[in-house]
């Protein structure tokens, strides 16, 4: 991923992040939207590696962080280890239109969800968690459903580098 492509991916994720707070919001399930940036960020990373998987995790989540009211650093953490996991398997396995896009997506919100539960049970124990709740399961049905459409968007802008030349 050059720079150029790195400057668009976070612009197209932060697009699809002030999107999904603000428009999508009125078109939710049970006050549930799918998570786009998500998607994009794990296309993206097993594109482009662990290094800048990483860095557009972070990205991601500094993004999600400023117009949420979660603590800052919260989704930084999150999206930072889901790009780093994404960016490992680069290379690993042959990217198909639509199995391995849906699977991939649905472990990076199983991976999200269980990341977050987890910072919350370690700072905030008193609040509990509610893993495999009605919204996360709608949010993991949606985000499962969108994830060929999000793949195939983001390939054909040309927001990633499948050279393998550069070590990671």
């Amino acid at each position: 991923m050059n720079r150029n492509s790195l400057i668009g991916g976070t612009l197209l994720i932060a697009a699809f992040v002030i999107l999904q707070s603000t428009l999508l919001g009125k078109l939710a399930i049970n006050g549930v939207t799918p998570d786009f940036a998500l998607i994009i960020l794990v296309f993206i990373s097993n594109s482009s590696g662990p290094v800048k998987g990483q860095g557009l995790g972070f990205i991601t989540g500094l993004v999600q962080d400023l117009i949420s009211t979660s603590p800052l650093g919260f989704n930084c953490l999150v999206r930072t280890l889901i790009g780093f996991i994404y960016g490992k398997i680069r290379g690993k396995l042959f990217l198909d239109s639509i199995l391995l896009p849906v699977l991939f997506v649905l472990s990076a919100t199983l991976f999200k969800e269980f990341f977050s539960s987890l910072l919350v049970l370690l700072f905030m124990p008193e609040s509990g968690i509610g893993f495999f709740d009605k919204a996360f399961l709608i949010e993991l049905g949606l985000n499962a459903f969108f994830s060929p459409f999000i793949f195939a968007l983001v390939k054909f802008l040309k927001l990633y580098n499948t050279n393998y030349r550069d070590g990671y």
